[in-house]
This record gives C-alpha cells, structure tokens and sequence, in this order.
C-alpha cells in the first residue's frame, strides 16, 4: 500500500479495536518503504496510544527481513545478510539457508541467519534497541526465530546436542534452542529502551506438544533455557494452532502449562476464519468460543486471531466480536453471544439465530438457494440499514459457494466443456 492508505486504514482498524474492546493489534512487516518507514509507523502507533490500543511489531529475528522489513535501510536483517554472508543460516550440506516462497500467494527468495553467529545476534540486539529508539510509540514486539527451517552448521549442530531433538533434523526441538538463546537478551533490548512494551515471545507450538514438553522438562541440560527461565513475569508467551501435530484437537481444560511457565503471561493464537484454515471469511463462533475457554481453563491469559478480513465482512466482525466477549465471559454459550451481540446488529434474536443457521450452509451449497429466499424476505422487514447490509452480505457470501459448486457440477456433468472456476 502506498503510506497514506496505509496510515488510513491502520487508523479504520485501530478506531474499531478501541470502540470493541479490542487491546492491541499486531502488524506483520510493519516497516517497509513503501508503507512510509519510520514516519507512517509512528503516525500509526501514536495514534493507536491516544485511543487506548496498542501496535506491536511482529518481526522475525533470524528470519522474515528481520525488524525493518522490506527495503533499503541499514536495519533490514535481508540487507544485513547480503553484506556479511558468514552470518547466513546453513543448510546440511553446507550451503546457504534460504526460504523460497513460491505459492498462490507469491514468489520470495528470503535469507534466513545462524543463531550462533555472534556477529548476527549483536545487530538483532541493535536493531532491537533502534526501532524502540525511533518509534517510542510502539506499543511492543512479538517477536520470532523463523519457522522456515534451521541452521545446520557445525557451531548450530553442537550447540544443540543433548537437547532432544536437537541433534536431529527436528526442527521444532531445535528451534526452540535457538528462541531461548536470544529471547532473553531481545527482551532486555526492547525494555531498555520501552519499559512498559509487550514482549510476546512466539513459540510456534501448542503447549501440550511433545518437543516443547521434553524442551522444558527438568533435566534438559541447556543453559541458555535456564536464562529464559529466568526472564520477568511480565513476559508474554504465545502458543498456536497450526502446525501439523499440534495438539489443539486432544486440548482439553483440565490440561495444564508446563509447570516452569507458568508465572509468565500467555496467549493463544488462533487462525480461525482465515485462509490458513481454508475458510478465509466463515463464521467461525465456536472455534473461538473453545479457544477462550479451554486458555481460561487452562491458565492462559489473551487470546489473538490472524485479522485477514476487514470487519465489512459481517462474519469476520462477529468473528472479532467473538474473541472479545469470550475472552471476558469464556464459560458462555454461543447463544449467550447472539442474544448479547449479534441480535441488535441483525434485527432481533430470532434473526440472529437465523443468521446462525444459514451462515454454516458454505458447506452445503444445495440448502443455499432455499436460505436466500429467506433472506430476500427479511430485509424487507429490516429498519436499520446496518442490519440489511449484513444480511446482504451474507447472502452474496453464501451465492459465491453455490456459484462454485454449480459450475463445479456442470463441469463434470457436460461432455467437452472445461471451466476454470477463480
């Protein structure tokens, strides 16, 4: 986006997150020159301060462009790594450490660093310390390792041995060695500079995994887990959802963190609704309604969401609205949400018991064209235009799967004629 859209619609999000009771927002490649740099980040964070909310950076240590993310400026960890290639992550047979993405999403050839590298953790300690330097606004970091794979170099390989997994092509053993061997120093950076900053220290695990539970297991020899352990209460710890493994699904509420964790503050991250779960705008209530409860339950303290939708999409604002309410109320029912929120934004409870009906038909195209013929008879009924524009959507919502579906069908049902359906 070019800097004033970006500033704009930073601005949009941040007045809806204060107006909903939203805490913070979070902003993957949050410095790049074609967003503005320095000068749009700090108009944004600043703005997000006076109104009660905070923007924290999201930012790859070792990977993911690092702090500044994309473009010409000297603490860009992509730039950095070009000039001082000794500094780059190896791959097991020797050669440099590159992520390529190459999927629907785009084509990016990106340098991942070695965590040994003394050289390469002084200028993340320095970049650390100069973006909370130039933007005293921001409200935090949640910061990463890289989850794009690890270095396999000699000093990696033997700084690893004896924890488990750590020898071994297991990336998610050895990806946690390298997280506690800079995580405390990063969050001593930033608070140097941010006393009150978040310091959300991204794990990528689910806490009940196997790795993580050897990782932090009592007789795992690493010094460098004996720093972490040591780090402020006030530090934030984020587990997820997504990774092939995860335990998300065998979660339950009696399960609990790992005993040495659990002074530190938590969050569950959670990327219902979105494209990484294949159901990018969905109504996904009851998703998040077991995330908050089973984290309350648990003893996690926030929850987040991956924010790929504006709240114009009226299932990715109830999707929003959800996290809010369960968050504060994480034993109620998805009925105590529609009677609290979605019934004066649609018309009345029955409406919203309605909408709740018809929103899961996206996995059953053939009951949509009855469900819009409903809808065609309840706008009529509506007197608040907001209310009309939800259900509308929903309907063009709904129409896209059935459009789909029925192209879908006539592909395979008529002789010679191919179509592509985008």
């Amino acid at each position: 986006k070019n800097p004033e859209r970006f500033v704009r619609d930073y601005k949009c999000a941040v007045n809806w997150c204060a107006a909903n009771g939203v805490d913070a927002i979070g902003i993957v490649g949050l410095l790049r020159d074609r967003h503005g740099g320095v000068k749009s980040a700090r108009e944004i964070c600043g703005y997000a301060r006076d109104h009660g909310v905070r923007i924290y950076l999201i930012a790859g240590l070792y990977a993911y462009g690092g702090i500044y993310y994309e473009g010409d400026n000297p603490w860009s960890l992509n730039k950095f790594l070009a000039d001082q290639p000794d500094c780059m992550g190896q791959t097991h047979d020797g050669n440099p450490l590159f992520c390529q993405y190459e999927d629907r999403y785009g084509f990016k050839r990106e340098a991942q660093g070695c965590p040994s590298s003394a050289k390469l953790n002084a200028f993340v300690l320095d970049s650390l310390d100069w973006v909370f330097k130039e933007i005293p606004e921001l409200g935090g970091i949640q910061m990463e390792s890289g989850d794009n794979g690890v270095c396999m170099c000699k000093k990696c390989f033997e700084r690893r041995a004896g924890i488990s997994g750590g020898t071994k092509d297991n990336f998610m053993a050895a990806s946690f060695a390298d997280m506690a061997r800079i995580y405390p120093k990063a969050a001593d950076a930033v608070w140097s500079r941010s006393s009150d900053a978040w310091v959300i220290c991204e794990t990528y695990h689910h806490f009940l995994d196997k790795d993580c539970q050897a990782f932090f297991s009592a007789d795992n020899p690493s010094p460098d887990l004996k720093e972490l352990l040591e780090m402020p209460e006030k530090t934030f710890w984020q587990w997820g959802d997504r990774r092939p493994g995860f335990a998300w699904d065998k979660w339950h509420g009696d399960d609990r963190l790992p005993e040495p964790l659990r002074k530190f503050r938590h969050i569950m991250r959670a990327h219902h609704g979105t494209q990484w779960q294949d159901e990018r705008h969905a109504l996904v209530i009851d998703k998040i309604r077991r995330q908050c409860r089973l984290s309350f339950e648990s003893g996690l303290q926030g929850v987040s969401l991956f924010g790929e939708g504006a709240p114009f999409h009226a299932n990715v604002e109830f999707n929003y609205l959800a996290m809010q309410y369960f968050a504060d109320a994480p034993t109620a029912r998805v009925m105590d949400f529609a009677k609290a929120v979605m019934a004066s934004r649609l018309g009345g409870l029955g409406y919203a018991e309605k909408y709740l009906e018809f929103a899961a038909l996206n996995q059953e195209p053939e009951k949509i064209p009855a469900a819009i013929l409903e809808i065609a008879k309840i706008l009529p009924n509506l007197k608040d235009y907001e209310a009309a524009r939800r259900w509308t959507w929903l309907s063009s919502f709904l129409n896209s799967f059935y459009w789909e579906s029925a192209q879908r069908n006539r592909e395979k049902n008529e002789t010679g004629i191919k179509l592509d359906v985008l």
